[in-house]
């Protein structure tokens, strides 16, 4: 079956939902760190020269100072390891000395970044000018980015029960209310978010 990729019910959802929920299981039996490999159910390509049916998964708590700690938070990375394997890594930001169990997280936010790293994956880096920004906007405009942020919110909205829309703005409002970005570049980003075309893809005509 054709992957609905330009649809806006679609996150990846099976796949998202099972690491998330595997995430969560880790936070409540109070786990530091675990590794999982999950099959590929889509037709979408991880990579352009092998078919790859997996995904190796990398699960890490790691612990903020407390003079240093703002608040919990998620950071993902993905694509091919030191090994030339697909790979997604989270490291969900705790503050010392606080058990893992009480975590705040809400399942919502992690699937979201669970489903932005998994479209990473299949995105063809080559269709791009893709490079370290330097700075937030550039990083918030680049294509690549547009198109794993709208996969994400997808996510969010579709287990908070609030629109894509509201979710962007409810992220976006932590950099306006710090004057990371302006009134003026905060619009032009929803608008960016909000409906792009998914097509930066390897090797794959993803016409809905």
């Amino acid at each position: 079956m054709k992957t609905p990729i330009n649809e806006l019910s679609f996150y990846y959802n099976k796949l998202a939902s099972k690491i998330t929920d595997d995430i969560f299981d880790n936070l409540n039996d109070g786990i530091k760190w675990d590794q999982t490999q999950y099959d590929w159910p889509y037709d979408l390509l991880i990579d352009k020269e092998e078919d790859f049916r997996y995904l190796n998964f990398t699960y890490l708590v790691n612990r903020i100072p407390k003079k240093d700690f703002v608040k919990n938070d998620i950071i993902g990375s993905s694509g091919l390891d030191e090994i030339c394997m697909p790979h997604v890594k989270i490291h969900m930001l705790m503050q010392e000395r606080k058990w893992i169990k009480n975590y705040d997280y809400k399942y919502a936010q992690v699937i979201g970044v669970i489903s932005h790293e998994l479209h990473h994956l299949v995105q063809d880096f080559d269709l791009v000018e893709y490079q370290m920004p330097d700075n937030l906007i550039d990083y918030f405009l680049n294509p690549i980015e547009v198109e794993a942020f709208h996969i994400g919110f997808r996510a969010e909205a579709s287990q908070s029960g609030k629109s894509i829309e509201e979710c962007i703005r409810k992220y976006l409002d932590n950099f306006l209310s710090d004057d990371r970005i302006t009134k003026k570049e905060y619009e032009n980003i929803v608008v960016k978010w909000l409906k792009p075309e998914i097509k930066l893809l390897k090797g794959v005509n993803n016409e809905s």
